[in-house]
């Protein structure tokens, strides 16, 4: 190659270098070269000036050149870079060392963005980038050049602000205003009006039958309801509160003016309702009033209390606050009040719930309960404080308490060597809404130094259908050793699935379904129930068992445990430790056991529903308990108390005068009692009598029988519509 052509491909280098340059610099606003090696500026640092122009900066500087690098970097950190960012960028004050080291591992570009304030007191946003090369002799160098972002900065935070606003402000179900918005836009207008607070009858189970997302879609529809219905363009507006619950300000106090929006948006949603397909939507509403003399907080309560008045009417769905309403707030505030004192005091008092072994007998385990007893004497029912601390948050701080004192307790016994059973503590469907709930109690636990496995904690069935975290939480719990009992199981909107999706130890069912035991179609529901849920491998808990007949059927169809008057009423602590220390508490009644496994397994072959069925000691002429007998005594009109008599009764009243002579021959006792044969049989009449009105064709089945060890004669009666 000749002379020529090396000098021109030399100045071609050198022009596409410095095009590359002039690039780079296009929109600096200061750069300077800097020998990294040598640890020296040899050149001016450039700065633009007003007219886009590079000039000197010697006379701003304050140093001569040639100087050194690491000197201009330690008065620059000191003019320019503000305290925070010299301790979020340490290295700085070493920035030589530290970009000679990034060369050395191969990185070539450094970068660091912050605030700085310039001679004219503007604050800038800078990018300073050292762009690093090495020359033919070694020594590495680094251009740097400054540029400045302060317009992209304001834009990039102004989105942010935004951002963090549209969290902090808006909804984001339906994306509209938040509970926090409303309150800004309420203080800021000033304007007096009334709040309504909006709120629909089980919405759970539209979450339950339809699923979390199809009730987001109409949590959603119903905010463009509300946006239709009310004036927003005249000063109304609204907020979504949480689950179906709605907030809403109407300027004045014109009630019927309210009322017809009220209505208004009843009906929109009884057609929403079946444009969705889902469960009717029945709203309830209470109204109060707001002036910017009043806490808002104060009026939305009123208006929530109200509320509760209107969810109990049967004439109308919406209230407006009233004096009654202001004296239950003030029993709120007082209760609200009280509670610091209440803790200090140590007035909560926790009870126990015993828990049996039907099989056994035995003390199995017991349910903490909670008493509010004051320095007077004066007893806080759990019905009136529970809810209050549900509403204003503070049941957290309570749940935990009571969980607190629990686990010091067992510890308490453990150490003084008393017989220790699990004691199940309840957790509120609200506490379950807050953060790191699971490893707050795994701390408090871990704490005290109680094992886990005999604290376990009750959560409702209601809670895991509305609460969509649920099977999170109920796995977290888990996952963290502790024991999980769903509690009143069928009490509310049962969800067999439930049983399935969520990780509990124990089900716990619900007094409601035990007061059914006698039913026929009340047995077989829990005789299923109870199958289903050991088949899950889940313990079986039943709450209110008060009779020993109830006793005998739970631990014929396989109940583990029992908790109810019959065993034992809520206990305090010395009176349960009295229990603790017993050896054997109860026994079983034999022949009553037997009785009740006789009529399951004929139950089991009936294959039909009777409309009453009920057990009658033939030999002591009486029935034997209550539930259908008691029906059929109201539905026939009979006031006798014997067999005999009752039976007379209804041939005289209802039965068809065709049937009557053989009816009673059929019912007759003395007849019953010398034809039995010693062994279990069943027996057959059909006949007409009155029922709902009108001459009916029945059909009555009497199964005889006796059991080991006893000398009375049982019938099980049903009787059935031909």
């Amino acid at each position: 190659m000749s002379e020529e052509n090396k000098e021109e491909i030399l100045k071609r280098a050198l022009y596409y270098q410095s095009q590359y340059r002039n690039a780079l610099l296009s929109n600096a606003i200061s750069f300077y070269d800097a020998n990294l090696t040598k640890d020296i500026i040899e050149t001016d640092i450039m700065y633009k000036d007003a007219d886009g122009n590079f000039n000197s900066s010697l006379d701003k500087i304050g140093m001569k050149f040639p100087c050194k690098f690491s000197d201009f970097i330690n008065q620059w950190i000191e003019k320019m870079m503000p305290p925070e960012y010299i301790e979020r960028y340490p290295y700085f004050k070493s920035i030589r060392e530290y970009l000679i080291d990034l060369y050395n591992k191969g990185q070539r570009e450094y970068n660091v963005d912050y605030w700085v304030q310039t001679d004219d007191s503007r604050n800038r946003y800078i990018n300073q980038a050292f762009l690093m090369t090495m020359d033919e002799h070694g020594d590495i160098f680094a251009l740097s050049i400054v540029k400045d972002y302060t317009k992209e900065k304001i834009i990039e935070e102004d989105i942010h602000k935004k951002e963090l606003e549209q969290y902090a402000y808006y909804d984001p179900i339906t994306h509209g205003y938040n509970y926090i918005k409303f309150k800004d836009m309420i203080k800021v207008r000033g304007t007096p009006g009334s709040i309504i607070s909006f709120d629909t009858h089980s919405f759970k189970i539209i979450n339950s039958i339809c699923g979390i997302l199809k009730g987001d879609e109409v949590i959603c529809e119903i905010w463009k309801l509300i946006c239709e219905i009310f004036d927003f363009d005249q000063g109304d507006f609204a907020a979504h509160i949480n689950a179906d619950h709605f907030i809403i300000f109407v300027p004045g106090f014109d009630a019927q003016a309210i009322i017809r929006k009220i209505k208004n948006l009843t009906l929109a949603l009884t057609i929403l309702s079946s444009e969705l397909s889902v469960p009717q939507i029945k709203p309830y509403y209470g109204i109060s009033k707001w002036s910017s003399e009043k806490k808002i907080e104060l009026s939305y309560s009123e208006a929530v209390a109200a509320k509760g008045n209107a969810k109990d009417s049967q004439s109308e769905n919406y209230a407006f606050f009233n004096e009654d309403d202001t004296k239950r707030l003030i029993e709120e505030k007082t209760i609200i009040d009280d509670f610091d004192n209440a803790l200090a005091k140590k007035e909560f008092k926790i009870w126990y719930q015993p828990k049996f072994e039907p099989a056994s007998g035995k003390l199995v385990g017991a349910e903490a309960l909670v008493r509010w007893i004051k320095d007077d004497g004066t007893i806080v029912s759990p019905g009136d404080f529970i809810p209050v601390f549900e509403k204003n948050g503070l049941i957290r701080q309570f749940d935990e308490y009571i969980f607190r004192n629990v686990c010091k307790q067992q510890k308490r016994w453990q150490k003084q060597n008393k017989l220790i059973v699990p004691i199940s503590i309840n957790l509120s469907r609200i506490s379950l809404y807050y953060k790191n709930i699971v490893n707050t109690y795994k701390k408090i636990s871990e704490e005290i130094g109680v094992e886990k496995d005999i604290i376990p904690i009750e959560i409702t069935e209601t809670a895991t259908v509305v609460n969509k975290e649920m099977k999170e939480i109920a796995d977290s719990f888990f996952a963290a050793g502790f024991t999980l009992y769903m509690d009143d199981f069928g009490s509310g909107y049962s969800s067999l699935a439930t049983l399935n999706q969520l990780h509990f130890d124990t089900l716990k069912i619900d007094k409601g379904l035990v007061d059914y035991i006698g039913n026929f179609g009340g047995d077989r529901l829990l005789e299923h129930t109870i199958l289903l849920a050991k088949e899950l491998g889940m313990h079986v808990t039943a709450e209110g068992v008060e009779t020993e007949r109830q006793v005998a059927f739970l631990k014929h169809v396989g109940c583990d445990s029992i908790q109810g008057f019959f065993y034992s009423k809520p206990l305090n602590r010395e009176k349960f430790e009295e229990l603790l220390d017993a050896k054997n508490v109860f026994s079983g009644n034999t022949e009553n056991e037997q009785v009740i496994e006789h009529i399951m397994n004929f139950k089991k072959s009936i294959g039909r529903y009777p409309i009453y069925s009920f057990l009658i000691n033939l030999s002591k002429n009486s029935f034997v308990e209550e539930n259908d007998s008691t029906i059929w005594h109201k539905e026939t009109g009979s006031t006798a108390k014997s067999y005999s008599e009752s039976k007379k009764d209804v041939a005289e009243r209802l039965i068809h005068p065709d049937f009557k002579e053989a009816f009673l021959k059929f019912m007759n006792r003395e007849r019953l009692i010398e034809s039995y044969s010693g062994r279990p049989e069943t027996r057959i009449f059909e006949y007409v009598r009155l029922y709902n009105g009108k001459y009916t064709s029945m059909r009555t089945m009497y199964h005889i029988f006796k059991v080991e060890n006893s000398d009375d004669l049982y019938a099980f009666q049903t009787i059935s519509i031909q």
